[in-house]
């Protein structure tokens, strides 16, 4: 049963006991012995299984279904543990799950009931992870080792990239792809999870070559640009508490990620990147640190004059030269709340053909996708949650986590523009739960920052 967490100041340190458990988040309302904190302790690595494992799941053909996988895992931990508590007005996100099923009841086709489960999975398993960490202690899951995983995690993504550059036109026939029954498995959404591509390659018409855009290890070029938006402030928290030559090796590696990232020609995911380092940097000098907002937006300017050098620019020209995906994003935006208009409390359940665009309406955007597909309310309710994490987060201390509230608000516009429904929300929530866990058990500001540097 999950139980809202009482707001109450946290007990103090039983006397002749450290109090440097609770470096981070704290260690919750009341001491424990070791042995009653080891047994009740949620266990990090299935946290670990999705963000370090990510590539086995990708390489079996499961890499879409890796969260819910891990998820399940999480949930029996759960269960298990009992006792579990969650933030408060968390209500507001149970409200929209509730919502999206609702919704389910105007699924026409068994193509896009497939789509429907599939992304109530993802919104499922999202909540589990964000409950999970939020009563993971500090002591199983301190804010360095929750960093690690998902570090490891963009390096994959940044693999991925590479491999999407240097072979583009290369795909994987994997094991799931192969036992899937021909009914589902000859859907055209559920080929694109399953069956891995290096790159989307594109030539529209008058182009005169083709743009080979990564997205390896996702099903989509947009995908590909959300995560390493939502990834950037992950790894710049991790650089700034790393080892010196695990730093040297990062900054190398951040470097080298430019390589896949222009490849993609991804305007949503540079825009996304430039709004989330200005934000935190303006946070970070109201708070009287200018070192690393000032390391950090130099390296954004030389990332800039070497995308200006390897013309990116000029490519992202040429692509919106030769394709309307601009104007076609809004026209796709207006039919999305005008047909809407005609279902406005239930929605359509999942995204539907368009009446103009070969595109579907709802496929452009989590904001559009929530309104077409779960009606107004259903909309009201997701943003009311994500917005809400966004103002709960935003005194989080140590002054070192900034950056993960930072993630919290590039994605509160980012879905405007990109699909939040797979791992995207849930290093969403990660961050979120990190700073809520700290707020709920002992209030942050308590805790020490050591292990972190604010800069």
């Amino acid at each position: 049963m999950v139980t809202t967490a009482p707001r109450r100041p946290a007990a103090p340190p039983r006397p002749g006991r450290s109090g440097s458990r609770r470096r981070f988040a704290g260690s919750g309302p009341r001491e424990e012995t070791p042995e009653e904190s080891d047994r009740k302790d949620l266990p990090a690595w299935p946290l670990s299984l999705l963000f370090v494992g990510f590539p086995v799941w990708w390489l079996l053909g499961l890499g879409a279904f890796a969260a819910p996988i891990a998820a399940s895992v999480m949930a029996l931990h759960l269960m298990l543990r009992g006792g579990t508590r969650a933030p408060r007005r968390f209500g507001l996100w149970a409200l929209f799950l509730v919502w999206v099923i609702a919704s389910g009841t105007q699924i026409d086709s068994f193509g896009r009931g497939v789509g429907f489960i599939f992304t109530f999975m993802n919104y499922a398993a999202a909540t589990v992870v964000f409950v999970y960490a939020y009563n993971c202690s500090v002591k199983r899951l301190p804010i360095r080792r929750a960093l690690g995983m998902v570090v490891v995690f963009w390096v994959w993504v940044v693999i991925g990239g590479f491999l999407g550059v240097l072979m583009p036109k290369t795909g994987l026939t994997t094991p799931f792809e192969r036992i899937l029954p021909g009914a589902i498995g000859g859907n055209e959404y559920v080929h694109d999870l399953v069956h891995p591509q290096f790159a989307e390659i594109q030539q529209p018409w008058g182009a005169p070559a083709p743009y080979n855009r990564p997205r390896a290890p996702f099903p989509y070029t947009n995908a590909w640009g959300a995560h390493y938006a939502l990834l950037f402030p992950f790894v710049i928290l991790y650089v700034t508490q790393a080892r010196f030559l695990l730093r040297l090796a990062l900054i190398g590696l951040m470097a080298a990620s430019l390589v896949p990232a222009f490849a993609t020609l991804n305007r949503g995911m540079f825009l996304a990147i430039v709004v989330g380092v200005l934000y935190t940097a303006l946070r970070y000098l109201g708070r009287g640190h200018a070192r690393w907002p000032a390391m950090v937006i130099a390296l954004m300017v030389v990332g800039g004059i070497a995308a200006l050098l390897s013309g990116v620019g000029s490519g992202i020209d040429s692509r919106t030269e030769y394709s309307s995906t601009t104007n076609d994003r809004l026209g796709l935006y207006g039919e999305a709340f005008v047909r809407t208009l005609d279902s406005p409390v239930l929605g359509y359940g999942a995204p539907r053909p368009s009446e103009t665009y070969v595109v579907s309406v709802g496929t452009q955007g989590e904001f559009w996708h929530l309104m077409f597909s779960y009606g107004f309310p259903g909309l009201v309710f997701f943003c009311g949650w994500l917005w809400l994490l966004s103002m709960r987060t935003r005194r989080v201390t140590p002054d070192s986590l900034l950056w993960l509230h930072a993630v919290v608000v590039m994605a509160s516009f980012m879905l405007f523009y990109y699909s939040l429904d797979q791992t995207e929300l849930i290093l969403v929530f990660v961050a979120g739960a990190l700073i809520l866990r700290g707020s709920a058990e002992g209030k942050a500001g308590g805790a020490d920052d050591r292990g972190v540097a604010a800069g």
